[in-house]
């Protein structure tokens, strides 16, 4: 399991696809580096695109960040990878 962030774009290079392509390549390096899962805390209206969903609901907790559910989101890598993990994700002290 691995988070995803942060990700930005300068507002005046947005809609131009540069988000899209920087969510495919990290995503695709996830994978070849062998993660199952990836987790985030974004916009829950971008991020569904790219395979994301609501974490919480599949017995996942973040309780650092006082998050919606509906920005606390993963994103299935490998097939099968959510039943077989349950657990609070704990970001690193930088993310701080």
């Amino acid at each position: 399991m691995i988070a995803l962030a942060p990700l930005a774009v300068s507002p005046e290079h947005q809609k131009q696809g540069i988000g899209k392509r920087l969510m495919q390549e990290g995503l695709k390096r996830c994978q070849n580096l062998g993660y199952s899962l990836v987790l985030l805390i974004g916009h829950p209206e971008y991020y569904p695109k790219f395979g994301f969903k609501p974490a919480r609901p599949l017995g996942l907790e973040l309780k650092q960040f006082a998050v919606p559910d509906d920005v606390f989101m993963v994103c299935e890598l490998q097939e099968g990878a959510l039943v077989r993990i349950q657990g609070e994700l704990i970001y690193p002290e930088v993310f701080l």
